[in-house]
């Protein structure tokens, strides 16, 4: 059976935010049914132990979000979330409920213009199991630098979590720090979502190796980039996932992975398996 570390699905693409580092979707705005969910995690149950409610959208927006969550307890899938956080304060207290609420990421980059937005995420996160990972990400950076943004963001963490000195000078020069035993802070380059453009090479991805994406129309994806679903393998809705596995275009893109020579367009295109080159 076909394991993978986790599962991307897309519960809505719908989002209460407009960032410019985000792009923009040409997809009909849809909120993904409790009953949809549930033939999804039937589907996929013997596949993995991870899934991640997102790809496009604002999973918090969802107004059944914690009944989906306690749909996959029921599946004895963990669930990761990824967040804008702007939402949190108002679904801490049922997040906390969630006993597989495994991590959640928080986008703390986001384009938002509430002066209370950093402190309600702070005040939320102690709702949580302190089994739950905390995440705060910062991924606007250039050149791996803080910019005044992210500057100014480590120095709203510094002063909630009382940070000291080093700690500070060790998220600013190093990646994935941990300032507590349930909260870590995660920076990156801003990235460039793939679009096919003129621009093509070879590369290694882990795509289809250890993810897959479910867009919330049922379609299913190599990996959580292709949020327009230009790489369509197949609907889980319509298919079993052995299926879609053992499809032509699934098998013919899992062997170029591996011989580093992607066979569609959107992959050679994408940033992201540069990262992976192996020598």
């Amino acid at each position: 059976m076909k394991q993978y570390k986790k599962i991307y699905i897309e519960i809505t693409n719908i989002c209460n935010l407009n960032c410019s580092f985000c792009s923009k979707t040409s997809k009909k705005k849809k909120n993904m049914t409790l009953e949809e969910f549930q033939v999804i995690l039937e589907k996929i149950k013997d596949y993995t132990n991870y899934i991640y409610l997102h790809i496009k959208g604002e999973p918090l927006l969802h107004p059944q979000v914690i009944d989906f969550m306690k749909e996959a307890e029921k599946y004895h899938i963990k669930v990761n979330l990824t967040t804008n956080g702007t939402l949190l304060k108002e679904k801490a207290k049922c997040l906390g409920s969630c006993q597989n609420l495994n991590k959640i990421n928080v986008s703390l980059h986001c384009e938002q213009e509430d002066p209370n937005y950093f402190k309600d995420i702070f005040d939320s996160i102690q709702s949580l199991s302190p089994k739950t990972t905390v995440i705060y990400r910062l991924w606007t950076l250039k050149n791996n630098q803080l910019d005044k943004k992210s500057t100014e963001i480590v120095d709203k963490i510094k002063e909630y979590y009382h940070l000291s000195t080093e700690t500070v000078d060790k998220i600013k020069k190093e990646n994935n720090i941990k300032i507590n035993p349930q909260i870590y802070v995660d920076k990156d380059n801003e990235f460039e979502w793939p679009h096919i453009t003129t621009h093509q090479s070879r590369g290694y991805c882990y795509a289809l190796k250890t993810q897959i994406g479910i867009l919330v129309d049922g379609t299913v994806v190599p990996c959580c980039l292709d949020a327009e679903g230009i790489i369509n393998l197949g609907n889980i809705f319509q298919e079993d996932l052995e299926d879609i596995i053992n499809s032509t275009r699934y098998q013919t893109l899992q062997k170029s992975f591996q011989d580093r020579n992607p066979s569609e367009a959107l992959c050679r295109s994408c940033m992201f398996k540069e990262k992976r080159k192996e020598s």
